[in-house]
């Protein structure tokens, strides 16, 4: 090899192809004499080129050299980089020394300020190698947070399939999701389970063959049926409505097409409770009419607009639409219809597409699971105004016009309340004095947020982990529930690797894009709307009023009947039943059994003389806490003097005021009333129900059986106990349902 080599490598990022050629024609005996000058002119990590110059080293088996351990040693120069520790844990994990090569990706990532995707993939794959699948799990839902890359999920997606082959990862709730597509699935479904897995879903998935969507639905024997689905993902476009490009019959064919999927959507519900995912039809990025295609009513534009309003329109509760036109338009149609893709492998949308809508499928398949984030938390400086107040001072902050940079600013703060309009809490973390913090929202007149509009105000000079610890216990909510926005990539690497349950955006330095990036996680998509949800903002309010008469009473007694608390139960019905959904759905703490009951289910269950529903409404003298708790029981077929509790939950808002003892009792009324003389309950335990394991017994209940996985039974037998009224709850309305 030429002397010239330590010179030519200056050039070698200026050309991925002459950096290619050049490695891999280098001589054997040269590599080591190249690879210090590789390291300190690549002071950044460059992957392509780092994977160029491995597979030379690779080749040439030179990983036990002597002059190669002294630089791989903890010591090493090669340790002051980004590229230098990038290089060390792969040689590492090639030679074989997989524990050094854990520590240094260790630091790979801990010396990082942003999120290091490669990085914690290349963990997660050595530690699934090492048997560590808990930490491998974890370092794979970092490695694919926030990543849109079609090329990256993918080989992250074969690192998945890898791990749970050995051990199935942790997940906060398991779906049969069932995909009926028109068009090749191969790719799309790989990326599907991925996103579920980030999601905490444990997807059983169910595959129909290419082609075969009203094939599935229309047979009753099909494998679709066979297989149970809780979601059925309908995933149609354009193409599927079958239009020519000009009608004379438009309305016709309209008709036509809406009529056909409305079929297939009454089927499909009366043969499998479960909810259905549809797809709209998108505009196609190519027609021959042009304009004139959205402009008349013959135009196929202007009929796939008409089919899209008339399914909205005409949707049962268990059907969702995934609005595919909006979706394709928001990542540019001609990228999305990619024809090469289309044409090769009736691939639809195009690879570089699939990423951006399995997000938008999983985010509905989260929302119908009750898992949708409940709490925006918001750092302050840099984040919501540009500058530090502390140090700015308020005639020193930007925010609002003139400044392009201060209306950017404005307008995450208008994003933020128009979340909370529609049941989103707000709350503030911020490293600041809480003066400093408090004095925007009191005297800047370009502020748009204020005070009253944050559940909680954490300004102080604690670490945001133990800050947001604070806001989700004062919430009373689990930590899974917060979004963090931060504009610190230090911050928020800290509260990735302390609390990775928070959801934690990936921010770029430009103002102007934080709300696009809170707005891609899609973490408060909901399926529904209820009276609760906007009144959810003065409820928290309320409670906090409640705290602090509870800090003034002289006792829990005196705090109970201060409280003036004023019950509504009555059996499930139309006006409730989307907030009962909501509930089942989402209720994980207090919830004895964590059973998950669509709404086709309900209403079977509301027409049927089998089963007894119950919601609770509350009130006091600070509001109205809405629907707060519910109970489902089932007639034992084979005892008609026997119930069985299938649901029994209650909102975390209302714990610690005895709900539970007065919804006990009502249902204890009720079974008297139609000559039922046990009840029997089951405790199902969870990663997040363990307040209630002991409910059971402490209401009267006795254990009959525990089984190893710690579920247990209890009965009470009403014939010998006596259920006692709640004393601080009054009711103005009862029921025997």
């Amino acid at each position: 090899m030429p002397n010239h080599i330590s010179l030519d490598i200056q050039y070698l990022k200026l050309n991925e192809t002459i950096a290619s050629a050049l490695l891999t024609q280098c001589a054997d005996a040269d590599l080591l004499s190249l690879i210090d000058n590789f390291v300190n002119v690549f002071q950044e990590y460059d992957k392509a080129l780092l994977d160029t110059y491995l597979a030379a080293i690779e080749r040439c088996g030179m990983f036990r050299t002597e002059a190669l351990e002294m630089r791989l040693s903890a010591d090493s120069q090669w340790r002051q980089n980004a590229m230098g520790l990038w290089l060390s844990a792969r040689m590492l994990e090639i030679s074989g020394q997989s524990d050094l090569a854990l520590g240094v990706w260790g630091e790979v990532i801990d010396r990082s300020t942003g999120a290091v995707h490669d990085a914690y993939l290349s963990r997660a794959r050595l530690r699934g190698q090492l048997g560590l699948l808990s930490d491998a799990f974890a370092d794979l839902r970092q490695a694919i947070s926030g990543q849109e890359d079609p090329i990256f999920l993918s080989k992250a997606a074969r690192v998945f399939e890898r791990l749970i082959r050995r051990g199935g990862p942790p997940a906060t709730r398991l779906a049969r999701i069932a995909i009926l597509m028109s068009t090749t699935p191969d790719l799309l479904v790989p990326l599907l389970r991925l996103a579920c897995f980030r999601d905490g879903i444990s997807a059983d998935l169910y595959i129909a063959p290419y082609g075969n969507l009203q094939q599935e639905i229309l047979n009753p024997t099909s494998d679709l049926y066979r297989f149970e689905p809780d979601v059925v993902v309908i995933g149609t476009s354009w193409r599927d409505a079958n239009l020519s490009a000009w009608s004379d019959n438009p309305d016709s064919e309209v008709r036509r097409v809406v009529t056909e999927i409305q079929q297939l959507w009454e089927t499909l519900l009366q043969r499998q409770a479960c909810r259905i995912i549809q797809h709209n039809f998108d505009q196609p990025a190519v027609d021959s009419y042009g304009h004139l295609s959205l402009a008349f009513r013959g135009g196929r534009g202007h009929m796939l607009r008409e089919i899209n309003r008339y399914l909205l329109d005409s949707a049962p509760a268990a059907v969702t639409l995934l609005d595919l036109d909006h979706v394709s338009a928001c990542y540019g149609r001609r990228v999305w219809n990619d024809a090469t893709y289309w044409h090769t492998a009736k691939q639809y949308p195009g690879a570089e597409a699939l990423p951006f809508l399995v997000d938008h499928q999983v985010a509905l398949i989260r929302a119908g699971l009750g898992l949708m984030r409940k709490v925006l938390v918001l750092d302050l400086d840099n984040t919501l105004w540009g500058g530090v107040i502390g140090e700015d001072g308020l005639e020193g902050i930007r925010l609002g016009p003139p400044s392009a940079v201060g209306e950017a600013y404005q307008e995450i703060q208008r994003y933020a309340v128009e979340l909370k309009a529609r049941g989103i809490l707000l709350a503030v973390c911020s490293k600041n004095n809480e003066v400093d913090a408090k004095s925007p929202f009191l005297h800047h007149d370009a502020m748009i947020l204020q005070l009253s509009d944050f559940v909680a105000f954490h300004a102080n000079w604690l670490d945001k982990p133990t800050n947001l610890r604070a806001i989700a216990d004062q919430l009373n909510l689990g930590i899974d529930s917060l979004v963090f926005l931060d504009d610190s990539p230090v911050e928020r690497a800290l509260v990735r690797r302390e609390l990775p349950d928070v959801a934690v955006p990936e921010l770029g330095p430009d103002p102007a894009d934080f709300v696009a990036a809170l707005e891609r996680g899609r973490y408060f998509e909901a399926l529904a709307l209820s009276q609760e949800d906007l009144e959810r903002h003065q409820s928290y309010q309320a409670n906090a009023l409640r705290d602090e008469l509870r800090t003034t009473a002289g006792s829990l007694e005196e705090f109970l009947c201060n409280l003036n608390m004023v019950a509504e139960a009555g059996s499930f019905n139309e006006p409730v039943l989307t907030r009962v959904v909501q509930l089942i759905g989402k209720t994980n703490q207090f919830n004895l059994t964590t059973r998950r009951h669509s709404e086709e289910q309900l209403r079977r269950m509301m027409a049927s003389d089998e089963y007894w529903t119950c919601y609770v409404k509350l009130r006091d003298r600070f509001g109205d806490n809405g629907l707060v708790g519910l109970i489902v029981t089932r007639q034992n077929t084979d005892d008609a003097g026997t119930w069985e509790i299938d649901t029994w939950l209650m909102s975390c808002r209302v714990i610690g005021r005895q709900m539970e003892r007065f919804m006990l009792r009502t249902m204890a009324d009720a079974a008297r009333a139609y000559g039922v003389q046990r009840i029997y309950g089951v405790y199902i335990p969870t990663t997040k129900n363990a307040m209630v394991a002991n409910l059971y017994g402490q209401l009267g209940f006795e254990s009959i059986g525990r089984l190893a996985n710690g579920t247990e039974n209890y009965v009470l037998d009403l014939t010998i106990c006596d259920v006692p009224p709640c004393a601080f709850i009054r009711t103005e309305t009862s029921i025997v349902c």
